[in-house]
């Protein structure tokens, strides 16, 4: 059963950090026997951008009653850590999922309470990027046709991505910059906020431009005959660069639009093909599990066993013996 954290038990602790009027940098840690190991990071910039890293340990599970008491801001929020956190309406039953390695951006409203719930004997770490202006929505206008997420009364999430290479490598540093001292060091810190920032939108912008790819009639045509090219060679498949060339579309083209028109990639879905394929000869002929490996493209037959088994949950071999079975 988990445990309700009321705000009382933590907020004064908290109140150390805000409001958040003046150009600052702090790190605050508190506990509590019963509960939690937390510590919480702040640095506001010049020009309206705060970040923010919370982590937090809880020996049971919890949930943690929130209330945002100041102005309205948009938000970049980094789940960095292997478990899964919630955000519920205060009182309702809506409930947006935050996924481990993921980030979200959104808008959240003054006065919006929520219960967030954290499991038990995990380390939760996140980030915070809080706009308090119109900077993220100036960022964001031209990328922002997607359909919200979740939106409740003064809560809503637009985009939701996984944390990619490089954000990762610019979160792992950051904590780290919360023990220099001086203005030089203060201005190394605002400038990987800013980094973190501008990758963010960059990849959001990368994003939109792949998914607004278009796709012409031939182009589709074109597709379609890049897969009957390679079901008809699955044993030995030509290149992508000879995929692309057989089937007059450009490389960018044929795997974007391959991906978008079949649920993926070119060669991904040759592996699904070739297995499938495999299981049909299999339960069909009375043909050995070697030549049958050769037949779909695979040289080597206990690398083909393998993956047969990761992608049915059964190896060749039960499939020949139900086959025997069926046959007799």
């Amino acid at each position: 059963m988990s445990i309700l954290l009321e705000r009382k038990v933590y907020l004064d602790k908290m109140e150390k950090i805000y409001p958040l009027d003046i150009s600052q940098k702090k790190s605050i840690k508190f506990k509590n026997k019963n509960f939690f190991d937390n510590s919480l990071k702040h640095y506001r910039t010049s020009f309206g951008i705060s970040y923010m890293l919370f982590t937090t340990y809880f020996k049971d599970d919890i949930i943690l009653e929130s209330k945002h008491e100041y102005k309205d801001i948009t938000f970049i929020m980094f789940n960095d850590s292997y478990s899964s956190s919630s955000i519920q309406e205060f009182d309702k039953h809506n409930e947006f999922i935050f996924k481990p390695k993921h980030y979200v951006i959104g808008k959240i409203s003054e006065n919006f309470e929520s219960l967030n719930k954290y499991l038990a004997n995990k380390k939760y770490c996140t980030h915070y990027v809080l706009f308090e202006n119109q900077i993220l929505d100036d960022l964001i206008i031209n990328y922002s046709s997607k359909k919200t997420l979740y939106d409740v009364d003064g809560f809503s999430i637009k985009f939701e991505m996984p944390i990619n290479i490089k954000q990762n490598l610019i979160l792992e540093e950051l904590p780290t910059l919360f023990f220099l001292e001086g203005k030089l060091q203060e201005l190394y810190l605002e400038s990987k906020i800013i980094d973190l920032i501008y990758t963010t939108v960059n990849s959001i912008k990368k994003l939109d431009l792949e998914e607004n790819i278009y796709f012409s009639s031939k182009d589709i045509k074109s597709l379609f005959k890049a897969k009957d090219i390679l079901t008809d060679s699955i044993a030995n498949p030509p290149s992508l660069k000879m995929i692309a060339h057989q089937s007059a579309i450009n490389e960018y083209k044929l795997k974007k639009g391959f991906k978008k028109l079949f649920g993926n990639t070119v060669f991904g879905f040759l592996q699904e093909y070739r297995l499938n394929e495999a299981k049909k000869i299999l339960m069909n002929n009375e043909i050995n599990i070697n030549e049958v490996s050769y037949m779909v493209g695979y040289k080597n037959v206990s690398h083909f066993s393998k993956i047969f088994k990761e992608y049915f949950g059964f190896t060749p071999t039960q499939v020949k013996k139900n086959q025997k079975k069926v046959f007799i």
